[in-house]
């Protein structure tokens, strides 16, 4: 948390040079602006002007429906954003952001939550990725419009709604380890409004070859041998149906996403499965509104009405993972509604900002034997969300000074039913039937954004930010799991003092070139973290022992000449320590977090083709907590080649045929994320893609 005496540090280095700019007078309207920190496209972001003060990003994903790209490639690349997978394309795949746990980090859909309960984490490979416009990065907390408090941050993905035109595009991929992709794009205009359809099929065998080490790292490398990865393969379906239109002065979104995956799961390289296997499917529906001048002529009206449904069918005919009832289904469901009136009083240089919302998920898991049929249905889990937040806009010095102190509520009132068939449940709570946990919290921010310069086409400024934010625990951590985990109702939320400082600047030198940048540096302080301690000799009991400290500094630079080069080079050194009460833990590096992470780009482009080369740099780190020589994983670095070109291309009409071919881990880097789970080698994909 940045110090009292830092503090005004910060205010002085904001509002020393105040006395260079003068106030307008009431009576003059101040001009419009766009707020925006480090947004890579020329559009507005709605979404980041709730923000002005935060470091974010935009990611546009235009260019990426001509190449073989998934979400934890795209994400992989940014400064502050750490991808952990347990294997190749489809694999499980977390997210965290600046230094902290994935479970730490918020992921949301048009705006929509996501993260479910009873983990907290989101796998990736779950998500959908064709059909998004774009990707928003938020490393500063989460942004008013959105709810829920997070640690570590947020991003949003954002599908595609608004249609210029009508464009239908067919897209063909295939590569290395048996992988295919086809997907089928149309969007079109009505009277008053478009609409986005889209069909996808993916399937790969991810049978790469990789080093088994037999499980003896150092004391015996002469077993090691060269083998194929078994069943790691997946197949996914997806489905895309959107549709926008507009009604007076308001507009409406109806979204919906559907997605079903079968995948094996291979378990440790060192000891691979033959047979278990998962079946997820999920879909996501929400109606969105935003009326313009409702009632008053300054106040505009944003409303979400969404649902969540997921099934997870986990099959282990053979008993390869666990014993007893192997095999498990699972059912979540979340319904919400959020309400967010926005009043922009621009004669007093404010725009207040309040955000409603309400949500409950409801979660059951049946246990079922190595035939799949069920054992036993456990008590089913509920958690109901309030959240109220209240934002202050204040704009100074003709649009040069924004200050915005920020306030979010929340409420969280859990509910599980009691175990009937756990003695230690009858014994402890004889006359409950359900257990509730309820908890409060207030979490305040306050962020600055000074512009120092701001022409037609440069801007400079500097941005802070200081927060206060929590993470509720876990359905798992707050009940446990029968035979293996024991819950904890006495948890305490895990809470962060959060602090970042630092400078961008977007600039067109002339009509060729553009240039954006940004640096900053972060700090966090994590207190009552949970981990997860002996019980007994086979059970595992959740309590708040931990304590961590991370800081750093992330930088993104992009660079953009339009007769035919761009280059961007994103870098993130951290310094992530446990301070637990343990001396066996205590200034030991957090596990899985590298000091030093960067990626690059170079490309080369024309009219008809481009060809660029991609590096990235994962430095060196530590598997587990105590820092064991035997958990050092070196640091590695990968290379990718890819080369586009396009032998038709009409302009008036978009019609378009688009060649790819690309090469990842050029150098046949064979190396793990986490133990006894490999990344593919070198490996090669083609695309075509034909829009008409």
């Amino acid at each position: 948390m940045i110090s009292k005496f830092n503090l005004f540090l910060l205010v002085c280095l904001f509002l020393g040079p105040n006395f260079l700019f003068s106030q307008s007078s009431p009576s003059k309207e101040p001009e419009t602006v766009e707020i925006k920190a480090n947004v890579e496209s020329a559009s507005k972001n709605t979404n980041f002007s709730k923000n002005p003060t935060g470091f974010q990003k935009e990611i546009n994903l235009e260019s990426t429906n001509t190449r073989y790209m998934s979400l934890p490639d795209i994400l992989n690349r940014e400064a502050g954003v750490r991808i952990r997978q347990y294997g190749g394309l489809g694999s499980y795949s977390t997210l965290s952001l600046r230094g902290t746990n994935p479970n730490q980090s918020k992921v949301y859909w048009n705006g929509v939550p996501i993260n479910n309960s009873l983990g907290g984490e989101i796998n990736l490979a779950d998500l959908p990725f064709d059909n998004l416009e774009k990707i928003e990065i938020y490393k500063s907390g989460t942004p008013a419009g959105f709810s829920g408090s997070a640690i570590g941050g947020s991003i949003n993905l954002v599908s595609k709604t608004k249609i210029d035109k009508p464009i239908t595009r067919v897209n063909l991929m295939g590569g290395s380890f048996k992988t295919a992709k086809a997907t089928v794009t149309h969007m079109d205009q009505f009277s008053s409004g478009s609409y986005f359809i889209q069909a996808l099929q993916e399937t790969s065998d991810q049978n790469f070859a990789y080093l088994n080490n037999k499980g003896t790292v150092l004391f015996n490398t002469y077993d090691d041998t060269i083998d194929e990865r078994r069943n790691a393969q997946f197949r996914k379906t997806g489905f895309t149906g959107n549709v926008s239109f507009e009604v007076g002065k308001t507009k409406i979104n109806f979204l919906n996403d559907y997605i079903h995956r079968k995948q094996g799961l291979p378990g440790p390289g060192n000891r691979q499965t033959t047979s278990v296997g998962r079946v997820f499917s999920k879909l996501s529906s929400a109606i969105t509104t935003e009326t313009n001048e409702f009632l008053l002529t300054n106040l505009t009206l944003e409303t979400k009405t969404y649902g969540n449904f997921a099934k997870d069918d986990l099959f282990d005919p053979k008993s390869e993972f666990s014993f007893g009832t192997p095999d498990a289904f699972t059912k979540t469901n979340q319904y919400g509604f959020q309400i967010s009136p926005t009043l922009y009083l621009l004669d007093y240089y404010q725009v207040l900002r309040t955000s409603i919302q309400t949500e409950q998920e409801f979660f059951t898991r049946y246990e079922k034997r190595s035939n799949h049929e069920t054992e036993r249905k456990e008590p089913k889990k509920r958690r109901d969300t309030q959240s109220f937040t209240f934002q202050d806009e204040i704009r100074l010095l003709s649009n040069r000074l924004f200050l915005v102190p920020q306030v979010r509520f929340e409420r969280y009132t859990d509910r599980f039913g009691k175990d009937e068939t756990s003695i230690r449940n009858q014994l402890l709570d004889p006359t409950s039937d359900v257990f509730y946990v309820r908890q409060n919290f207030t979490n305040p921010s306050f962020g600055i954004k000074f512009i120092w310069i701001k022409k037609e086409n440069l801007e400079f400024g500097s941005l802070a930010n200081i927060s206060k934010d929590f993470r509720i625990p876990s359905f798992l951590e707050l009940f446990g799991e029968r035979g293996s985990i024991v819950g904890n109702t006495k948890l305490k939320p895990e809470q962060s003092r959060n602090g970042d400082v630092g400078f961008y600047l977007n600039s067109k030198i002339d009509s060729n070139w553009k240039i954006q940048s940004d640096i900053s540096y972060f700090q966090k302080r994590i207190y009552d973290m949970i981990l997860f301690l002996p019980n007994s000799q086979f059970t595992l009991r959740p309590e708040n022992v931990d304590q961590a400290f991370i800081r750093g500094v992330d930088t993104n630079q992009n660079i953009i000449w339009k007769k035919g080069i761009k280059f961007n080079l994103n870098y993130t050194y951290q310094d992530a320590k446990n301070y637990s009460e343990s001396p066996a833990l205590n200034g030991k590096y957090l596990p899985l977090r590298s000091k030093s992470q960067g990626s690059a780009l170079l490309a080369f482009f024309n009219e008809k083709s481009e060809l660029g080369i991609e590096y990235q740099y994962i430095g060196a780190n530590f598997r587990d907590r105590t820092n064991e020589y035997l958990g050092y994983l070196p640091a590695r670095q990968f290379w990718n080649l890819y080369v586009q070109y396009s032998p038709f291309k009409n302009k008036e009409t978009g019609n378009e045929l688009i060649l790819s071919f690309e090469v990842r881990n050029l150098t046949d880097k064979r190396v793990e994320d986490l133990v006894g789970y490999p990344l593919p080698g070198r490996s090669y994909y083609v695309t075509g893609s034909y829009r008409f």
